[in-house]
């Protein structure tokens, strides 16, 4: 094949769901064209008519994105119908309806369970001026926080992403992984959250800081955590120590309602689940599934919507 992915889940298990399984039509829910490239070009002359994929953007779908996609189509003639990518902001949109893509703007940060873990504690006192969860990574450019006072850290694991060696003073670093209640608990502990990629995906801290009540300090970027910024929860502001330290002492001088906040976002993302939905009922009614989309959504409703395994491609697509 003249095709060569640039990138492929490194793991034998990564994000892969059946999430319907019946007689009439299957339903998978997939992350990124191109990391699924080693099983569809072993398989893709298996996937049957009625098999549908719902496609998770997990990293800013560019405009290289949407060619490459294009060509993986192309290379192994797959009906563009039978994919339908749920887009993290509508210049992702931009990039790949151009070339035939199906898909609308449903956010990923919407399968975020908000009854989960993170919620507004209001018995936590303030402790922290800004908190920036982030994996060590160069491109979260920590650095931007420079000029920040009483910075707290939380960092995940890395995934072979080169280090950023310019972290910034912080008076909070968490030296072990944090359990999902201790990083809600800090959370809580601050005045605001802090993002200051300039492109990836969008980026769940963003949203759990949201979920949580407080306010968020960004860069501008790419990938859409934005599409759940507004004028209240949020400082959207240029790529430098002195812009993002304004706006963080802008928050300390001007606290928000964190259930306002937590409020306007479980609203959006209930936008974002009923297109989701609503497009899986119009699989459904084409297939003739006597299943109620929405009672089907809600059934088999788990946090990220996603599941990473290591699938057996062989049974799903050659039984």
């Amino acid at each position: 094949m003249a095709y060569k992915p640039s990138y492929t889940w490194p793991n034998p298990a990564f994000p892969f769901r059946v999430y319907y399984d019946g007689p009439e039509c299957r339903v998978f829910i997939i992350e990124n064209i191109q990391h699924n490239w080693n099983w569809l070009s072993e398989y893709h002359t298996k996937i049957r008519q009625n098999d549908y994929f719902f496609v998770y953007c997990g990293w800013y779908h560019s405009e290289h994105f949407a060619r490459e996609a294009n060509q993986i189509f192309t290379e192994l003639q797959l009906n563009k119908d039978r994919f339908f990518i749920m887009f993290n902001s509508e210049k992702e949109m931009d990039n790949f309806l151009p070339f035939g893509f199906q898909g609308d703007l449903i956010n990923h940060n919407a399968w975020l369970d908000e009854n989960l873990v993170m919620k507004v504690l209001p018995s936590e006192k303030k402790i922290f001026d800004a908190l920036y969860i982030a994996r060590l990574s160069s491109f979260k450019r920590h650095e931007l926080a420079s000029d920040v006072s009483n910075l707290a850290l939380i960092a995940g694991i890395n995934h072979g992403n080169p280090e950023n060696e310019k972290l910034p003073q912080y008076v909070y670093k968490n030296t072990q992984p944090l359990a999902p209640e201790e990083v809600c608990e800090k959370i809580n502990q601050s005045k605001c959250g802090l993002l200051l990629s300039a492109a990836e995906g969008a980026c769940f801290s963003s949203s759990e800081y949201l979920l949580c009540g407080i306010p968020v300090v960004s860069t501008f970027s790419e990938g859409g955590r934005d599409v759940w910024y507004n004028d209240y929860n949020s400082k959207i502001v240029d790529s430098n120590t002195r812009s993002v330290a304004e706006a963080v002492e802008f928050f300390i001088e001007n606290p928000r309602d964190p259930y306002r906040i937590r409020n306007d976002h479980i609203a959006q993302a209930q936008i974002f689940r009923n297109r989701f939905i609503r497009k899986l009922g119009q699989i459904f009614y084409d297939n003739s599934v006597n299943i109620d989309a929405r009672e089907y959504f809600n059934e088999n409703y788990f946090h990220k919507l996603r599941k990473s395994y290591r699938p057996n491609f062989q049974e799903i697509f050659e039984r």
